[in-house]
């Protein structure tokens, strides 16, 4: 396994993980063939880079494929997820309801309705949609300055980090506050075509809609603060301000519950504690990814 290229090698592991998932419950699944098709493709793709990668005098466009690769294969993936997770077991949204309710006394969403104005909601739309750059501008600048080895360590550990809630998705499907909670609202979020546009550009390129617990807008965006804050003080500083406006946009836009937020950052803390061991296991004799 330690031969892999780390980031190669989670890709690797977690698609043969999805395979055993989608082939044990292949009879709730009706789609279940076009998802192992999907997923063969997906390995065959992961097997002509790693093989690539083993050549010498690879040229520079294939070399920036291998570096960037892994943001495809998340992508891919977590797509896929559609096909897959709603027939596996019920959504948990009304446990996560109850236990938003025991912990503030209210239902976080339905207290923020109070809130709500158009320009305001128009701000949080776009700090909610920073959310699908933030990453790739955090790993592009590490490329940008040659910092090969930080660049490799971050990219893992943010693969990782997108790989474990995919898993947390799987375990706990829930659809979040905007449709569990929709009869409840006596407010609507309305704001300009800026609304409007990130909502029905959302809704219409995220195929999987059960990607509520944990939340991975909080966790991933919280992982690429803390490893700014070590390789990167300065765009720690910018995106701060950026992040903080983005987790409060994922409660005012109605898209998670707070317990999703509380489980998003657990797990920030933990994939950058564990991915950070896990890649210096990993990384010592396997080729450089």
């Amino acid at each position: 396994m330690r031969r892999l290229a780390p980031t190669q090698g989670l890709t690797l592991f977690f698609l043969l993980g999805l395979i055993c998932l989608t082939l044990v419950f292949r009879d709730r699944i009706p789609l279940w063939r076009s998802l192992l098709l999907n997923y063969a493709m997906l390995l065959g793709l992961l097997f002509v880079l790693m093989l690539s990668s083993n050549r010498k005098g690879v040229r520079k466009t294939i070399t920036f494929i291998q570096h960037f690769s892994p943001i495809l294969f998340v992508v891919f993936v977590y797509e896929s997820l559609g096909n897959l997770i709603q027939y596996l077991q019920p959504d948990i949204d009304h446990a996560l309801m109850k236990i938003d309710f025991l912990i503030f006394g209210v239902h976080p969403t339905l207290w923020m309705q109070q809130w709500i104005v158009p320009w305001f909601t128009d701000i949080m739309s776009l700090a909610y949609l920073s959310y699908y750059f933030i990453p790739v501008v955090f790993i592009a600048v590490l490329y940008l300055k040659n910092r090969g080895m930080e660049f490799d360590q971050s990219i893992f550990i943010l693969t990782f980090g997108y790989y474990i809630s995919f898993i947390g998705y799987i375990l706990f499907p829930a659809i979040g506050p905007r449709y569990a909670m929709d009869h409840l609202y006596s407010i609507p979020l309305e704001g300009s075509f800026i609304t409007d546009f990130v909502r029905d550009t959302l809704n219409a390129l995220e195929h999987n809609k059960r990607d509520c617990m944990p939340s991975g807008h909080t966790q991933m965006v919280l992982i690429v603060l803390f490893l700014a804050y070590r390789y990167e003080k300065v765009l720690f500083y910018i995106l701060l301000p950026i992040v903080c406006g983005l987790i409060l946009s994922t409660v005012y836009l109605r898209y998670h519950y707070v317990i999703d937020l509380m489980a998003g950052g657990a797990l920030a803390i933990g994939c950058v504690i564990f991915g950070t061991l896990l890649h210096q296991w990993w990384s010592p004799i396997s080729p450089q990814s």
